[in-house]
């Protein structure tokens, strides 16, 4: 009998057996396929946890991927070093220094807040930096990675230190005088004079603050902790490196009389531990942190290179000049008008213009009143008559306060109404402040600055020969704009992109450039002579060479393929 003509039995003539055991197989079928999906949902979701905690990109660069487990290793290093850092200046406040160590706990505090945007950067320049370290020859050797491990963890000798100073110059001694031998004699016995009180029991801070000549006087003396390299306070420092706790010594002759010091305390140099137990206590590994430190080594290699190699004493140079408008704060299209003025005070230099007698305000009117009348005269030039002005900080700008919001409280009320009761071209009647009498003009109005630029590259497009005169009327560059925008010779990298590339773009004289937006307003250039080789003054070079280098790694990675996610992104980065 064939396979095919074996008989069926129909369910009503199967053996129950049968029935169950197809019954136990659907159940146990059924019930692998339940424990299958639960595994591959429990699967997808630990894959996916899995993925956002390590593997999930931060960024990419020319294809190469950054993962949030590379850029949280970086938060751990700079973290640890930004709070390490942090602990060690909150330890040497109560001196001289306070402010500059403030200023610096605030850096730190806000380089914390930002630290995830920075350790992506940080990350995305060491990509850039290798490559271009690697196509100049540059590397960092395993012992200089010892030397800056052992530099960074390691804290230097400090020492807390107290001083009173006694000027060799008697008091009220004029500008410029030089002691007498009978001048160093009196501040020498008065320094004996207190070193032997202090000796014999004297409070240092009292008498420092009785007879001290230094500033921390008013504190007692107390200059806090110095170490080696701390301008002004090295000397001191290396005149108490071998004293006892407590000691006085002086007193000491220096370059204007005599100083006596304590040494209040002193710790010697020694590893950083809290930098150290830090770097452990948030996962990071000794090749971690070497890793690290050679990508910022190589970095300060890169720079030097462009110091020393990309910027020569010879450098291909635009001559230009350029015409600067501010932009509308917050970006909004804000309607301006253009004032300017001119002041008469009561009292000509003075601070407080509420002490004046009638006599002195009636004098700032006819002052002001003979100004109005110069000023109606046909061709009258602001720039010449605005020069006696009592306003400092706009008299050199022909009386010119720049573009003026109607709806602002930049002025004082009083001054305000009369610039909204004006129109183009009138000039005001003598309006009376708290600070004198003024006379005022608006000049122009605009509804916006990239409407007023756009207008103003539109007319230099057509005539480039009115670019001196139109900087020198609407240029809101206070440095440039008196000698028509003119900015001289430039350099590669001298100016932030666009800025750069706009100049260097440009090729034929009296060329003018698009309009360049920046971050704070509108640029429009124009190109005046050029070289492809020129001589570059040192003093220029040592400024660029202070400010380009990120300027000339910004052009390099401008040239990458790079992508950062805005979730990681440093403030600064746009995309």
């Amino acid at each position: 009998m064939s396979f095919r003509n074996r008989p069926v039995l129909d369910r009503k003539h199967r053996p129950r057996w049968q029935d169950e055991l197809r019954t136990q197989r659907l159940m146990v079928g059924a019930f692998a396929g339940a424990i299958a999906v639960a595994i591959g949902i429990f699967g997808a979701t630990a894959w996916s946890e899995h993925y956002s905690a390590h593997l999930k990109q931060v960024a990419v660069v020319d294809g190469a991927s950054i993962n949030v487990d590379e850029q949280g290793t970086r938060v751990n290093i700079i973290g640890s070093e930004l709070q390490a850092a942090a602990v060690n200046l909150q330890g040497e406040l109560g001196g001289m220094q306070d402010s500059i160590i403030n200023q610096q706990l605030s850096f730190i505090q806000n380089e914390l807040q930002g630290v995830v945007g920075t350790a992506t950067d940080s990350l995305v320049t060491a990509s850039i930096i290798e490559t271009e370290a690697s196509s100049r020859g540059i590397t960092v050797s395993s012992a200089e990675i010892d030397a800056e491990k052992a530099r960074r963890q390691t804290l230097v000798a400090r020492e807390k230190l107290s001083l009173i100073t006694v000027s060799a110059l008697p008091d009220g001694a004029a500008a410029g005088a030089k002691p007498t031998d009978a001048d160093w004699a009196r501040a020498l016995a008065d320094a004996t004079a207190i070193y032997k009180d202090l000796k014999g029991g004297a409070d240092f801070a009292a008498t420092a603050k009785a007879k001290s000549k230094d500033p921390s006087a008013a504190s007692g003396g107390l200059l806090g902790w110095v170490q080696a390299g701390d301008a002004g306070y090295k000397d001191y420092f290396a005149e108490a490196k071998n004293a006892a706790v407590g000691s006085l010594l002086g007193p000491t002759k220096d370059t204007s009389g005599y100083h006596i010091l304590r040494l209040d305390d002193q710790k010697a140099a020694g590893p950083h531990k809290f930098l150290i137990d830090l770097l452990a206590a948030s996962g990071v590994t000794d090749g971690q942190y070497r890793a690290y430190l050679r990508t910022e080594l190589l970095r300060n290699k890169v720079e030097d290179y462009f110091k020393t190699t990309v910027l020569t004493n010879y450098q291909p140079q635009r001559e230009v000049a350029q015409i600067y408008i501010t932009k509308d704060t917050g970006g909004t299209p804000t309607p301006k008008q253009r004032v300017r003025h001119f002041l008469a005070a009561p009292i000509p230099g003075g601070q407080d213009q509420s002490q004046a007698t009638p006599a002195q305000w009636a004098a700032a009117l006819a002052r002001a009143q003979a100004f109005r009348v110069a000023a109606l005269k046909p061709g009258a030039d602001w720039a010449t008559l605005a020069a006696t002005s009592d306003d400092p900080g706009s008299r050199s700008q022909g009386g010119d306060l720049g573009w003026f919001d109607p709806t602002s409280t930049t002025f004082v009320a009083e001054f305000t109404k009369a610039v909204n009761a004006l129109t183009v071209g009138q000039i005001s009647q003598p309006v009376k402040t708290q600070f004198g009498y003024h006379i005022i003009q608006v000049t122009d109005l605009r509804a916006s600055a990239q409407g007023e630029a756009t207008d103003l590259l539109a007319q230099l497009k057509k005539d480039p020969s009115k670019f001196t005169e139109l900087a020198k009327k609407d240029s809101e560059d206070s440095v440039t704009s008196a000698s028509g925008g003119d900015l001289g010779w430039v350099i590669p990298y001298q100016l932030e992109e666009p800025r750069n590339s706009a100049v260097f773009a440009l090729t034929k004289p009296n060329q003018i450039s698009d309009l360049v937006t920046s971050s704070s307003g509108y640029y429009i250039f124009k190109l005046t002579d050029s070289s492809d080789l020129r001589f570059v003054p040192q003093s220029q070079l040592d400024t660029v060479r202070g400010t380009g280098f990120t300027r000339w790694l910004d052009a390099i990675r401008a040239k990458r393929q790079v992508w950062i996610d805005p979730a990681y992104a440093p403030a600064t980065t746009t995309g």
